[in-house]
């Protein structure tokens, strides 16, 4: 169902300097302090295009890719390949390898039932993206999909050749190889064939990637398949034993009334007091006995820890939603317990300790501290045609942009 296929990209020379300080997150995860910190590094460092500064930024990042090819600190390959990652992290005390396949994954439409999506995506960052591919002709930064199948990438290190090996800023040790061998890519497309790709990160890009093709599809018509009907695609398999989910906690911008919330939560869930906010993040961490319900921890300015679960009133709101939603400690947040607050209204964190500290100390109200997601939970909401609420799964850790520009024009 899935097609993927061997590209020539565009990739950093010796000239451009080491690859460590080339590459970028994803565009949507970095702040403006790191931006400024990872443009001073480079001056062909990726984060010049993914994230454009001026007044014609679009175009100043085409002119860029231009420069760079000009001056060789980026040049094609000569051969169709595909690229074998393997990341090195350490998350919640575990040490960890994801393997990856850097390839072209053809477009699809959703409805298609090949590529599927979990997240609802917004019109402001697709319209920021669309100009930019317009301008570049160039799938600057990877998607990161998965397949629920087995890809046996481990398996093909020991015949690739090795093109960098370096730890990045985040502590993630970064091992990248070349494949080039006609059977191995042949093997990789068949095992694709019949799959179906999940989108994890970068959903606001495939989207985007979409509304270009059917945009030079209708300014050109052509037969067979061009290079704009692909785009970059990083792919992961569900039984990869690396393939983690970070929890990500909730704190609202501005609290509310906490006489009000806990009436709420009162008539709502059922409440258990827990020591503190290491012993709530622990009950939540840990494993679920018996049926599954949603779940989660509130913090307290007076030092209460909550654990938070349905009681006869949420149950009762729930059971108003698809299934496969009303299982998500998620759904349980924003449908249930604070409705009257937008996701747009909280402030983002993936560290229990963090968030913790932030009402210990003072700096937040309320907080609210929710267990990892499951990739099931994914893989359900995806198959089922439903979408997440915004933020719900954080994939750790992320593709960089950097390692290989797809030319689509």
């Amino acid at each position: 169902m899935a097609v993927i296929r061997p590209f020539r990209p565009f990739r950093y020379t010796e000239t451009a300097g080491p690859l460590a300080e080339l590459i970028a997150p994803p565009y949507d995860v970095i702040s403006p302090e790191e931006r400024e910190s990872l443009a001073a590094r480079r001056e062909a460092g990726a984060i010049h295009v993914i994230l454009p500064r001026g007044e014609e930024k679009y175009t100043a990042a085409a002119d860029l890719l231009a420069d760079w090819k000009a001056r060789g600190l980026i040049a094609r390959e000569e051969d169709a390949s595909m690229f074998l990652s393997c990341q090195g992290f350490s998350a919640g005390g575990r040490d960890y390898q994801r393997w990856g396949l850097l390839t072209t994954l053809r477009l699809e439409k959703f409805e298609d039932n090949i590529v599927l999506p979990h997240e609802r995506t917004l019109t402001g960052p697709k319209e920021d993206r669309l100009r930019l591919i317009r301008a570049c002709r160039t799938n600057l930064s990877p998607i990161f999909g998965f397949v629920d199948a087995p890809l046996g990438l481990d398996e093909l290190a020991a015949d690739a050749i090795s093109i960098g090996d370096f730890e990045d800023d985040k502590g993630v040790q970064q091992r990248i190889w070349k494949i080039t061998d006609a059977k191995v890519l042949q093997q990789l497309e068949e095992r694709m064939a019949a799959q179906q790709v999940f989108i994890a990160d970068g959903h606001h890009r495939y989207e985007t990637a979409l509304g270009y093709r059917d945009e030079r599809r209708a300014a050109a018509p052509s037969e067979g398949p061009q290079d704009f009907d692909f785009l970059l695609c990083h792919l992961c398999s569900t039984r990869d034993a690396g393939l983690a989910v970070l929890p990500t906690h909730r704190i609202p911008k501005t609290a509310p009334d906490l006489k009000t919330f806990l009436a709420h939560c009162e008539e709502l869930c059922s409440m258990t007091e827990m020591k503190d906010g290491q012993a709530l993040w622990q009950a939540l961490d840990a494993p679920q006995e018996g049926e599954r319900q949603p779940r989660l921890g509130a913090l307290l300015p007076d030092g209460r820890a909550l654990l938070l679960e349905p009681g006869d009133g949420a149950r009762k709101e729930l059971a108003a939603i698809a299934p496969e939603l009303a299982i998500l400690d998620v759904t349980f947040l924003h449908n249930v317990l604070m409705p009257e607050i937008p996701n747009d209204q909280f402030i983002y964190t993936h560290d229990e300790t963090e968030t913790i500290d932030a009402v210990h100390s003072g700096k937040a109200k309320i907080a609210i501290l929710l267990p990892p997601p499951s990739v099931d939970d994914v893989l359900s909401i995806s198959r089922a045609a439903l979408t997440m609420p915004q933020k719900s799964t954080y994939f750790y850790p992320k593709v960089p942009s950097g390692i290989a520009y797809n030319p689509i024009d």
